[in-house]
């Protein structure tokens, strides 16, 4: 599929259009049960991310809210590329590395991701993804890009989202584009291009959790990982390095 790059693709994931763990955006009636649990806690996870906002502590001073792609953590360190000139794109980490190492910050929200999205939490340990609160401000875009594996999926779970009748704020998945809703997940695979925008005057603050992709067998996860790494690391030294 031509709208599906990412820079390393593992080959024991079946890619059948009928397949749902292949599918590149997983429609409501087909989301896992955690899905719903998230929904159902929305409330209380939005309590959290505003007293977050608010309030400043020992631990929040620590893991502060930085500028996607700025190195503040192990992943995603060319991600500024993709924001738009004058754009804004913020997050926090929740799980992953520049994270905090206490739950003083969002105790429900951790504990629940915990005890309900293990996959998320794993993965993020793991170094393949991260859990964390992104802040997209108004008036940005993302442009068009994949995601560096098909080993996980994505989840958003709206938490502050804009009016609809304030203007455009939408993701496009593949072909197809998507509305954020408060209180509910956007389910969706991020080895396919995607893109979002912002086009309105408020700010959008979504939950959003890499989890492992479930076609992916738990033998399968630590050797496809350690694969997708150095392959990665072989691109950065032919993009700075000649060869011999």
């Amino acid at each position: 599929d031509a709208l599906q790059r990412p820079g390393y693709m593992a080959r024991s994931i079946q890619t059948t259009t009928n397949n749902k763990n292949n599918w590149s955006y997983i429609p409501p009636p087909q989301h896992p049960i955690w899905c719903h649990v998230l929904e159902e806690h929305w409330d209380k996870i939005a309590q959290e991310l505003q007293r977050l906002e608010t309030t400043t502590t020992t631990t929040t001073r620590m893991a502060q809210w930085g500028a996607v792609g700025s190195g503040h953590r192990g992943s995603g360190g060319d991600d500024h590329r993709v924001v738009s000139a004058g754009g804004k794109w913020q997050e926090y980490v929740l799980f992953g590395t520049g994270a905090s190492q206490t739950d003083d910050d969002v105790p429900f929200t951790k504990q629940l991701l915990r005890r309900h999205v293990p996959s998320a939490v794993s993965l993020a340990e793991a170094g393949g993804g991260e859990v964390i609160f992104s802040r997209l401000a108004p008036r940005t875009r993302i442009e068009a890009h994949c995601g560096p594996t098909n080993l996980r999926w994505t989840a958003h779970l709206g938490l502050v989202i804009p009016p609809k009748l304030a203007g455009t704020c939408q993701i496009r998945v593949a072909n197809s584009w998507y509305s954020w809703e408060t209180g509910r997940v956007l389910l969706f695979d991020d080895s396919f291009e995607h893109e979002i925008v912002n086009d309105t005057n408020h700010t959008r603050t979504i939950l959003l959790l890499r989890l492992w992709n479930p076609a992916l067998s738990p033998d399968d996860r630590a050797h496809d990982l350690y694969k997708a790494r150095c392959q990665k690391e072989l691109a950065i030294e032919k993009r700075y390095h000649p060869p011999s």
